[in-house]
C-alpha cells in the first residue's frame, strides 16, 4: 500500500492552520514550516494518529532504527519487489510532493527511447559549444553520459524536440507527481522548491511506483524503451555483489544554496532479492559541511542505510 502526496513538518511542532506557500523565495527552514504545516495535520497511517512527534514512529513499525541527520527532513523508503511491499519508511517529507530536479531525466529517457528522438543508448548528441557550469558537459554525450553526469543541456534539447502534450501525455499516463510542465518545458523541474510558477513535482512514494512499474515492465511504452532507460542508469557494484542503478537529483531553497534539497532514486538487486530505493533530503538550516550539491548528499545518505540494512 502507498500514501497519497501532500504538498507540504515543522521544526517548531504542528499548528493547526492554513499557511499560505511561500510568496517569493525563502528558506528551506521556513518552506518547510508552511508546507509541512499544511501537509502534516492529524492523519491515520497504519492505525497510528500521526502528528510531528510521532511521524518517524509511526510512519512504519520496522524502520525506527534509521535516522536522518541533525537540521536534516527527510525520507527513505525500502520497496521489496519480491514481497510486494515496503521493508522501510523512513522520515517525514515521504508524502511531500517536491520538484523532480534531474531525476526527471529517468522518465525523460523512457518518453524519447518510446518516441524514438533517442534512437539507442549511444546515438551522439552534439554539444552547441556553449560552455556550462561543469567540464564534463562541455562536450559531446549519448544517453549514457547524459544520465551518469546528469547533463542539464542534453535534457532541454530533448524536450523541446518532444513537445509539451507530449511529454505530459506520457507522465500522466506514468502517474508521475502533477505531470506538469506549465513552468516551463526546458525547466519545470529545476525550479526551487518554493518557486511561485510552480514546478514538476512528485512524491517519494510517486517516485517508487514509477520506479516500479519501470523495473517490472508495467508502463504504457516499449518493452524497449523501458530496457534501454533501465541499462544507463547502471551506477556502481558493491563488493558483495549488490548491483545499484540509480539517479540522483539536486535543488536549493534560496540563494547561495545554503539550503538544499536531495534526491537518490534507485532499483537494487542481487540474486534473488531486488529493491526499489528512494530518498530525499531538505536543510532546515544552512548546510555548511562538505559537498555542493543535495543529490550526492541523498546518495551517500541511502547507501549508509542500505548498508545498516546489510544491503549494500
Amino acid at each position: 500500500m502507498t500514501a497519497g502526496p501532500t504538498t507540504g513538518l515543522s521544526p517548531k511542532g504542528l499548528a493547526h492552520v492554513h499557511v499560505d506557500p511561500c510568496p517569493e523565495v525563502c528558506t528551506s527552514q521556513e518552506f518547510l514550516r508552511r508546507r509541512i504545516l499544511r501537509a502534516l495535520k492529524p492523519f491515520r497511517t497504519y492505525g497510528c494518529l500521526v502528528v510531528l512527534s510521532f511521524v518517524v514512529a509511526c510512519a512504519s513499525n520496522r524502520s525506527t532504527s534509521l535516522s536522518f541527520p541533525k537540521d536534516t527532513a527527510g525520507c527513505f523508503l525500502l520497496y521489496n519487489l519480491k514481497t510486494d511491499s515496503f521493508d522501510a519508511e523512513v522520515g517525514e517529507t515521504c508524502k511531500l510532493r517536491l520538484p523532480a530536479c534531474s531525476t526527471f531525466k529517468v522518465p525523460l529517457a523512457v518518453i524519447a527511447f518510446d518516441s524514438k528522438v533517442l534512437r539507442d543508448a549511444n546515438q551522439t548528441l552534439l554539444w552547441d559549444g556553449k560552455p556550462r557550469m561543469l567540464e564534463v558537459w562541455n562536450r559531446d554525450q549519448n544517453a549514457r553520459s547524459w544520465m551518469q553526469h546528469s547533463v542539464v543541456w542534453v535534457s532541454q534539447a530533448l524536450t523541446p524536440q518532444l513537445g509539451q502534450d507530449r511529454i505530459e501525455s506520457y507522465l500522466r499516463s506514468f502517474k508521475y507527481g502533477n505531470a506538469s510542465l506549465s513552468s516551463g518545458l526546458q525547466d519545470a523541474w529545476l525550479h526551487p522548491p518554493n518557486n511561485p510558477g510552480g514546478n514538476l513535482e512528485l512524491s517519494a512514494y510517486e517516485q517508487v511506483d514509477f520506479l516500479k512499474r519501470l523495473w517490472t515492465d508495467r508502463l504504457s511504452v516499449s518493452a524497449e524503451a523501458m530496457r534501454m532507460t533501465r541499462e544507463i542508469m547502471y551506477a556502481a557494484t558493491s563488493s558483495g555483489g549488490w548491483q545499484l542503478s540509480g539517479k540522483t537529483g539536486s535543488n536549493f531553497y534560496a540563494e547561495g544554496r545554503s539550503y538544499q534539497l536531495g534526491w537518490f532514486v534507485a532499483h537494487l538487486k542481487r540474486k534473488g532479492e531486488e529493491y526499489i530505493v528512494v530518498a530525499n533530503l531538505s536543510d532546515r538550516k544552512a548546510f555548511t559541511g562538505v559537498g555542493g550539491f543535495g543529490g550526492p548528499r541523498a546518495k551517500e545518505l541511502t547507501l549508509r542505510f542500505l548498508k545498516e540494512r546489510n544491503l549494500w
